[in-house]
């Protein structure tokens, strides 16, 4: 396998991970908001919430190293280069709802205004 086939087969990996990541925290982020507020503590919504969040939230910052790692060895003012600069602001993006999404669930469960609704 040459050298470009091999940057092909990376490039193309890396592209369906990050549409992977992408529509999982889509769904979680969605699924968060119609859900809320968060009255009682279940276990279910704890893992999904939490749980998964924190999982998908790792695996897309480890996304976003492998795209500014890749940004690095890309030869400037080149399309990848522009792509994975790309990349890097949808990390972010996702990064920052994720983690709005992990601490909001945390928040309803500390809000002492829901007491009343539990």
């Amino acid at each position: 396998m040459s050298q470009a086939d091999a940057s092909k087969r990376s490039v193309l990996g890396r592209t369906l991970s990050g549409a992977l990541l992408s529509a999982a925290s889509l769904a979680l982020v969605v699924y968060s908001a119609s859900a809320e507020p968060f009255v009682s503590f279940q276990w279910s919504e704890f893992a999904l919430n939490v749980g998964l969040g924190l999982v998908i939230f790792l695996l897309f910052a480890s996304w976003g190293v492998a795209c500014v790692r890749s940004l690095r060895k890309a030869p400037r003012r080149s399309l990848g280069s522009v792509l994975l600069g790309a990349c890097v602001l949808w990390t972010a993006v996702n990064l920052f709802y994720l983690g709005s999404t992990i601490y909001g669930y945390g928040q309803d469960m500390t809000n002492p205004r829901l007491r009343a609704l539990r």
